[in-house]
């Protein structure tokens, strides 16, 4: 176990603080690994983008490199910027810059999940760990590095247990004790409660708490083209899976609250599957296959029901979003910066 104290920046530039227009969203964009150019956009309503928050915002400062993930609590936005070692904190009116939690050196934050108002947790993919962060009062507060699994990836808070995404980085470390597993941590103690399993390239963990239900993404090998990725559903009072559906490479996976009801971003486009009917619908149909049209992210906006696809283009150049309605209506599409990855709002 590590403890080390977060310092932020004592002062932050002098920054304009012109609101940014309610009821949008904020997408983080990766940039290209070791360019330091991840920037933070933010899509209104109406479709206009503000393609880089933090610089336009902020003078003289950038996000940084490489942009992974996003927690927007209160009004405070939380930025995983993974290469750098940070978190970046934003005001989510503003996006004035609040401060920063700096990591020790070769930790990598990487996806981030609240707990509660105080507490939240991201993977270190780098270093097969997860971190307790103080998100109220991050200024003074340290956090905790605890083990887990070969290359964490995505992590969700179900009650009292932490769900960990260990996806072993595909073929390169599939053959590590514990790759291919969903770690589940006790919240009071970070201690190892049991595993999940035979998910091999698992992704995410996304939970549903008010239906009591666990999602889990993984993604087929690549030393294996021909099998599928998938989607399972996971009973949490028995940690077993009580529902598997197969996909092509799915990329992403959202819920949407009211209803239940999974979108499930994937190889041949997007599909929204119904656990209480079993109903799986094509919402809209994309390939991605050609590099030049690359559907690589999926968010909800809760505000207005709407599914934002990040569209990374060929990786190289700017991308956009395109907002969905849960038909498969395009409502706008918006430019944004390189390899929109994560949404918050």
């Amino acid at each position: 176990m590590v403890c080390v104290r977060c310092v932020p920046v004592p002062t932050a530039p002098d920054t304009p603080n012109t609101p940014l227009t309610n009821g949008g969203f904020f997408v983080v964009c990766e940039g290209l690994w070791r360019q330091d150019n991840a920037t933070l956009s933010y899509v209104t309503p109406s479709g206009n983008a503000e393609r880089d928050v933090v610089s336009s915002r902020n003078a003289g400062l950038r996000l940084g490199d490489t942009g992974s993930d996003i927690l927007v609590q209160g009004d405070s936005v939380f930025v995983c910027v993974s290469t750098s070692g940070t978190i970046e904190i934003f005001h989510r009116v503003t996006g004035n810059w609040q401060g920063r939690i700096r990591f020790m050196e070769g930790q990598e934050p990487y996806r981030i999940v609240r707990a509660n108002d105080s507490i939240a947790y991201c993977s270190i993919l780098n270093q097969d760990a997860i971190a307790e962060v103080r998100i109220k009062g991050y200024a003074r507060d340290p956090y905790l590095v605890f083990p887990v699994g070969p290359a964490p990836e995505g992590l969700c808070v179900y009650g009292d247990r932490i769900y960990v995404a260990n996806s072993g980085l595909g073929d390169l470390r599939k053959n590590e004790s514990g790759s291919g597993t969903v770690s589940i941590l006790d919240t009071r103690d970070l201690r190892l409660i049991r595993r999940i399993n035979g998910l091999s390239n698992v992704m995410s963990c996304v939970a549903d708490s008010a239906r009591g239900r666990i999602w889990i993404t993984y993604r087929n090998l690549a030393s294996q083209p021909d099998s599928l990725g998938g989607v399972v559903l996971i009973d949490p009072a028995t940690d077993s899976i009580i529902d598997h559906q197969r996909y092509a490479s799915p990329k992403g996976l959202v819920i949407d609250p009211q209803t239940g009801v999974v979108y499930i971003l994937h190889r041949d486009g997007i599909d929204a599957f119904d656990p209480r009917s079993q109903a799986r619908t094509r919402v809209i149909s994309h390939s991605s296959t050609n590099g030049n049209d690359v559907w690589y992210s999926l968010g909800w906006w809760k505000s207005q029901r709407a599914l934002p696809v990040g569209n990374a283009r060929t990786y190289v150049t700017d991308g956009e979003v395109i907002a969905l309605d849960l038909n498969g209506t395009v409502r706008f599409k918006a430019g944004v910066g390189l390899n929109p990855a994560a949404f918050g709002d």
